[in-house]
């Protein structure tokens, strides 16, 4: 993010850096707010309603020709790009038998890993065509697809009485 908006809008190092600070501090903020949801709306939906509109901000990083508006989207996608961690854990040990957690949780942070893989060499490739902005938009669209199938194949495990 940080290379494609410093070469989009000629902003120096210097401001770009204060710009991800204060998201990050929002993003660690935020994220501490996620269990008080989860409590309320059950994992599921504070996975879906916490981090679909951080993939739709994603996707829409590229967008805007102005610099305040793309500070906008990014405090939005801040706000919620990682609400969804604690959920997601809550949810995974509610569905998961605690004689089976180790060894699946152990392969959910292994498959993570190898999706992750091809994205930096995919992002050098386009980037050298200048098209580093494609990358936004098929994560965000991705990471969509993903947060909607989470929804739909799973909204009926929300309310933690899966055992």
């Amino acid at each position: 993010q940080s290379y494609y908006i410093s070469r989009k809008f000629n902003i120096s190092t210097e401001d770009l850096g204060g710009v991800f600070f204060c998201t990050m501090i929002i993003t660690s903020i935020t994220a501490l707010l996620s269990t008080s949801f989860s409590k309320r709306l059950g994992p599921v939906v504070t996975m879906v309603s916490t981090h679909l509109p951080s993939s739709i901000a994603l996707a829409l990083v590229p967008a805007p020709s102005s610099l305040k508006v793309t500070i906008v989207i990014l405090i939005i996608r801040a706000m919620t790009q990682q609400m969804d961690v604690a959920p997601k854990k809550v949810f995974l040990t509610t569905v998961i038998k605690p004689s089976q957690r180790t060894a699946i949780l152990g392969w959910v942070n292994v498959v993570k890993t190898l999706a992750q893989l091809a994205g930096p060499s995919i992002t050098g490739v386009l980037t050298s065509f200048d098209l580093q902005w494609v990358c936004f938009v098929v994560a965000g669209t991705l990471k969509s697809v993903y947060d909607l199938g989470i929804w739909a194949s799973f909204l009926e495990y929300n309310r933690h009485n899966v055992h």
